[in-house]
C-alpha cells in the first residue's frame, strides 16, 4: 500500500471516529437537556442591566505610546458617552522597575464656562494595568503616564469597546 493510500485510510478512520463521537454527544446532550427543568429568571433592567446594546460601533485598537525618560509624561485620551464601556490592557514594553512608572486613569467632562467634572478611577505605580470602564459621564477618559526611569519606554495600550479615538496625541519622545 502506498503512503498516500495509507494516509487516506487513516483520514477515513479519523473522520468515521469523529462522526461517531459527535453522534454520541448529540444523543447525550439531548438526553441531558430533556432531564433539566430550567427555572427562568428575569434579567435585571435599567441601571442594573447586565446586557445592553450600544448605538456606536464596537472597535478594537492597539496603540504604542512612547514616553521619554526622566519624568517624561503623556496623557492618552479617548472619547466616550455616558454608559459606554471599554475593556483595556496596557503594559510597559521595556524592563523598568515597577515604581518608575506612575499612572492615573481618569475622566473629565468638557469644561463649560471654565468649570467641569473630573473623576479619578485609579492612581498608582506599576508596569501594567488591565480592566474595564463604564463611563460615568460623557467626555474625555484616559491615562496619564509618567516615566520616572532614566530611559524612554513604549507603553502598549490595547482597547476594545465603544469609544472614539482622539487624533494627534502621540508625540516623539
Amino acid at each position: 500500500m502506498t503512503t498516500r493510500a495509507k494516509d487516506l485510510r487513516r483520514l477515513g478512520m479519523f473522520v468515521a471516529a469523529a462522526a461517531l463521537t459527535l453522534s454520541a454527544l448529540s444523543v447525550d446532550s439531548g438526553a441531558i437537556a430533556a432531564q433539566v427543568q430550567w427555572n427562568e429568571v428575569p434579567a435585571p433592567t435599567g441601571d442594573r442591566a447586565i446586557a445592553r446594546s450600544f448605538p456606536t460601533t464596537f472597535r478594537t485598537d492597539t496603540i504604542d505610546i512612547p514616553v521619554r525618560g526622566n519624568d517624561g509624561d503623556l496623557e492618552y485620551k479617548i472619547g466616550m458617552k455616558a454608559g459606554d464601556t471599554v475593556v483595556y490592557s496596557w503594559e510597559v514594553m521595556q524592563t523598568i522597575m515597577p515604581d518608575e512608572l506612575y499612572s492615573e486613569f481618569h475622566g473629565h467632562t468638557e469644561p463649560v464656562q471654565g468649570a467641569g467634572t473630573l473623576m479619578y478611577y485609579r492612581k498608582s505605580t506599576g508596569t501594567s494595568d488591565h480592566g474595564t470602564l463604564t463611563a460615568p459621564f460623557e467626555g474625555i477618559h484616559g491615562w496619564y503616564l509618567q516615566n520616572q526611569s532614566e530611559r524612554p519606554v513604549v507603553i502598549r495600550l490595547r482597547m476594545a469597546g465603544f469609544y472614539t479615538l482622539i487624533p494627534d496625541q502621540i508625540r516623539a519622545p
